[in-house]
């Protein structure tokens, strides 16, 4: 019992709830439709009997005069008149005649105990209905029957009406073995829609649970960053507080202190506002990329790399074409390229290399630099959200661990790949590849979306 109410206060409950409802109420509906369009068809061709003698008189005459042996030599006189008429019936079928009174001639019938049969006033000719009759070994039977007055060319004394009976006891059940199968086939399917209801409420979950849970640790690691710069500010403030003697000059260091650690928290929400817009998915802007972007872009990276006192390489051997989002690529590279410039000593050397060597024309980029590197271990999660190698030096370097998974999004984005390793004889090399299958894919996704 604990652990069905367990079951029902789990997050898959309300999915799997909503399932089984959209399951029953499919197989419900098919099962209903059936079983009406089955019941509807089922007197059809019995009916259709049943009218056809209605509608001639002398058929359904001949084919009960044949029993009866008061009125045989009528037969005859009928006969001659029937040549293209077929009166016989089935041998679940009876004829039964009527006088003016409505009483029920004697028939050797094989079906009916006629003794007590009489036509009852009330009726309504030419209307057919269902009925419950005892036949001769006392049984009770169930069938369809009409009755009508009769119209012969050449009328016989003492018939007035006759009633057609067909027997519909067999009919009706093999129709109720027929709907008890589709009864048990539907709630056998209805039974294995629980167990994909199931399945289906967990999958459903899956995705939401992902998100739940990168948003809590998003949050988590986001308030834990703030921590720090708002201690210092409240530090700082603090301090300015007990001495209110003091000049600005005085305290220009705690006010300079204050000021960087406002620009680092402008900086962590600025880039927390880019990683929840990139969360929602990116769609790059296809356009024809040559080599001189890359020149200009390197050129502006190199002025950077002198600020910083840094040794800055770049080999621009593409020469060709490729079709990317400029300005995606471009802050992929820049993600990049600040990555190795802050993780890199003074005078040490950071490098990019462009380069195709692919006979598909796989454009390749390299961003390297001579730092302290990466180690094995660390690799495969360089590329988490907050995820800090050198937690010391990330502090110094003011980082938040945030560069690198817009630089994993913007590659999934682009649909390339990237790989980290190590450089010789220190360092790291973030190596990207653009293929020209993924500008393929990207071609025609955008066909798609102006068509839509």
């Amino acid at each position: 019992m604990n652990k069905v109410k367990e079951k029902a206060k789990s997050a898959n409950f309300p999915y799997f709830i909503r399932y089984v409802t959209v399951f029953t109420l499919i197989f419900g509906t098919m099962t209903v439709l059936i079983l009406q369009i089955m019941r509807s068809g089922i007197y059809s061709s019995v009916d259709g009997t049943l009218r056809n003698y209605s509608q001639n008189s002398e058929a359904t005459v001949l084919a009960a005069l044949r029993s009866l042996k008061s009125y045989t030599d009528n037969i005859a006189g009928i006969e001659k008149d029937l040549k293209n008429i077929e009166a016989p019936l089935s041998a679940n079928s009876e004829v039964l005649l009527f006088n003016e009174d409505g009483e029920a001639l004697s028939t050797n019938s094989h079906l009916l105990d006629t003794n007590n049969i009489q036509l009852d006033a009330k009726k309504k000719f030419y209307q057919i209905r269902q009925v419950e009759m005892r036949t001769t070994f006392g049984k009770k039977e169930r069938f369809r029957e009409i009755c009508f007055p009769l119209e012969l060319a050449q009328p016989i004394d003492g018939i007035a009406y006759a009633a057609v009976l067909i027997n519909t006891s067999q009919i009706e059940s093999t129709n109720q073995r027929n709907e008890n199968t589709v009864i048990m086939v539907m709630l056998i399917f209805w039974s294995i829609s629980l167990l994909a209801s199931y399945y289906l409420a967990k999958l459903t979950m899956v995705p939401l649970l992902d998100s739940v849970q990168r948003q809590k640790a998003f949050i988590e690691n986001a308030s834990h960053e703030l921590r720090t710069p708002l201690a210092v500010l409240q530090n700082r403030l603090e301090g300015l507080f007990r001495k209110p003697q003091a000049t600005i000059l005085e305290e220009s260091e705690s006010v300079a202190a204050s000021l960087e650690e406002v620009r680092n928290m402008r900086k962590l929400i600025a880039n927390l506002l880019s990683m929840a817009r990139r969360d929602d998915g990116i769609d790059p802007v296809l356009e024809t990329i040559d080599a001189q972007f890359f020149e200009d872009t390197l050129e502006n990276f190199e002025l950077v790399a002198e600020e910083n006192g840094k040794q800055f390489t770049y080999i621009n051997e593409f020469q060709g074409q490729i079709q990317s989002d400029k300005s995606l690529l471009k802050q992929l590279l820049t993600i990049l390229f600040d990555n190795a410039i802050k993780y890199t000593e003074d005078e040490g050397q950071v490098g990019i290399h462009l380069f195709s060597q692919d006979r598909n024309g796989d454009l390749r980029i390299q961003v390297w630099d001579d730092g302290i590197g990466i180690p094995d271990a660390e690799k495969a999660r360089v590329f988490d959200r907050f995820y800090q190698v050198d937690k010391a030096r990330t502090r110094q370097s003011t980082g938040f661990g945030l560069g690198l998974a817009l630089a994993k999004q913007i590659i999934s984005a682009l649909n390339a790949s990237i790989q980290v390793k190590d450089n010789s004889p220190k360092g790291t090399i973030f190596e990207i590849v653009l293929s020209k299958e993924s500008k393929k894919r990207y071609r025609n996704r955008n066909r798609k979306n102006a068509s839509s």
